[in-house]
């Protein structure tokens, strides 16, 4: 086995002056997966040897006290090769075990679908009559620290081979850490023999191993759908540890607790909410899902507000627009002030009017970052030539059709795909009035501006044609591309007009 990742190591690294690293590494993989373990002498330089823990600031919190600070545990780059490798021939294991419902640390999902499911089911309420959804949401505190790995070991016997589990027991015992303190000598080490070493690819994959657990005990104790409407539902949309479960009435958080304290896992009772999905309150439009609001007029204005608080912190780059490059300063901000603008921006609503106020505010910010200011004008095609830049609600609508087809492509019991189910599903009513402009509706005012295609996403069966298109790859880019020119030949603000 030895040789085998000798030669691999090789080819990747291609540098002989490299070869204690890979010597290490040979080494490690033989004690662990042979049941060894290697002396205090070769475990002070492998693997083994200790971590340095470092805290940082949760933004957008005090300083001060503990429970504000990120604990993040600094490895060793031979530390961080094993736990890859492990990862890696862990992973189809994993994918079967954990449930559709967990979107975090997994190939192709995100935080995007997450949101995405709960923009559809929160449409639903707006554009039907007499339905109501509850959202209980659970955190857990210090969820990566609490892990008890004899129970976890225990958890990966019946889930992955002999070999494999050797070398993540390897990587879980006599694991030492060394407190890093800005300005102190802080040598001494210590044993830890709960929780994951946070800091590798690893860790959080064993996290949510450990989680599932837990989770199938809880989904044990939940009660059965009380209607049709409960039943479509996706009673479960978890990212991590923040976990929501969705019903017509609030889940019993107290007994949840109790299950989670038997693994452990100590829920936030601070971060603990109940949502009260309803077409005629507002309340819930600002309860955020992972960094996104529920509402999308509230989650735009609040990336807006993020996105402005970024451009503030790089004043002096703007304001001094003859010091530094334009092609520098237009990277800055697509890096830094763009990617905040843009967050799950697939998953927005939008209205016309949505969309030239967005563009607006995007061209506000362009003119600043190149340093234009009143009385000097400069049109709107000109703005985005000189800074490469297409109106930012084209980026939108091109997220949005990139992120449905992803959706679609993946397996149809994940949130995001019951929750289009659920809105197509005919149980309810129409509400009278005009509709309101939800993701439903904006992705079928995308399709209208196709002047050659007759379709529309209205029913269940537009949806299944739909997902058809987006599993043939080459034919779902070249129907989001005739959608994204239609809608660029619908613009008017691409023509110049010496707007300031």
């Amino acid at each position: 086995m030895s040789q085998r990742v000798q030669e691999w190591e090789w080819k990747r690294l291609g540098n002989p002056r490299r070869q204690n690293r890979m010597n290490q590494l040979s080494f490690t993989l033989d004690t662990s997966v042979g049941g060894s373990y290697p002396p205090e002498d070769n475990a002070r330089i492998g693997p083994k040897s200790p971590s340095f823990h470092m805290t940082l600031p949760k933004p957008g919190k005090p300083k001060g006290p503990p429970q504000n600070l990120r604990p993040v545990t600094l490895l060793n780059s031979i530390r961080k090769v094993l736990s890859t490798i492990a990862l890696t021939r862990i992973r189809p294991a994993v994918e079967n075990y954990i449930s559709c419902s967990q979107s975090g640390f997994r190939p192709n999902r995100s935080t995007s679908d997450v949101v995405w499911a709960h923009r559809w089911i929160s449409a639903k309420v707006l554009n039907y009559a007499d339905i109501e959804i509850d959202i209980t949401g659970i955190d857990m505190s210090a969820a990566f620290d609490t892990i008890d790995r004899k129970q976890l070991l225990q958890l990966l016997t019946n889930l992955v081979t002999e070999d494999k589990k050797r070398i993540i027991q390897f990587l879980l015992s006599n694991t030492t850490l060394n407190v890093k303190i800005s300005g102190a000598n802080t040598e001494e080490s210590f044993l830890t023999n709960i929780g994951t070493p946070q800091g590798d690819s690893l860790s959080p994959v064993l996290f949510i191993i450990y989680l599932e657990q837990a989770l199938k005990n809880v989904r044990s104790t939940l009660d059965s759908p009380s209607n049709t409407t409960e039943a479509h539902l996706p009673n479960e949309i978890a990212y991590a540890d923040d976990i929501d479960f969705i019903g017509n009435q609030p889940v019993n958080v107290k007994k949840i607790e109790e299950i989670l304290k038997v693994h452990k896992l100590k829920v936030n009772v601070d971060k603990t909410e109940h949502t009260s999905v309803r077409k005629h309150s507002e309340e819930w439009k600002t309860s955020k899902k992972v960094g996104s609001l529920l509402g999308s007029k509230e989650d735009i204005e609040h990336r807006k507000h993020l996105s402005n608080i970024a451009l503030n912190k790089m004043e002096q780059i703007w304001h001094k627009a003859d010091k530094t490059k334009q092609r520098t300063r237009i990277k800055l901000y697509n890096t830094l002030v763009s990617s905040v603008l843009l967050y799950n921006c697939g998953t927005w609503a939008l209205t016309k009017t949505d969309e030239e106020k967005l563009d607006s505010f995007h061209r506000k910010q362009l003119r600043r970052v190149l340093g234009i200011r009143y009385p000097t004008k400069i049109s709107n095609k000109s703005l985005y030539k000189k800074c490469e830049q297409t109106p930012i609600s084209l980026e939108v609508l091109q997220a949005r059709w990139r992120l449905f087809g992803h959706v679609l492509r993946r397996e149809p019991s994940i949130p995001a795909n019951k929750a289009m189910a659920f809105y197509f599903h005919e149980n309810a009513k129409r509400a009278r009035g005009r509709p309101i402009t939800t993701l439903p509706m904006t992705l079928n005012n995308d399709l209208k501006i196709l002047q050659n295609r007759s379709i529309s996403l209205t029913s269940q069966k537009d949806l299944e044609t739909i997902r058809k298109i987006a599993k043939r790859r080459q034919e779902w880019t070249t129907f989001t591309v005739d959608i994204k020119k239609a809608a660029e030949a619908a613009r008017s603000d691409l023509t110049p007009s010496g707007r300031p």
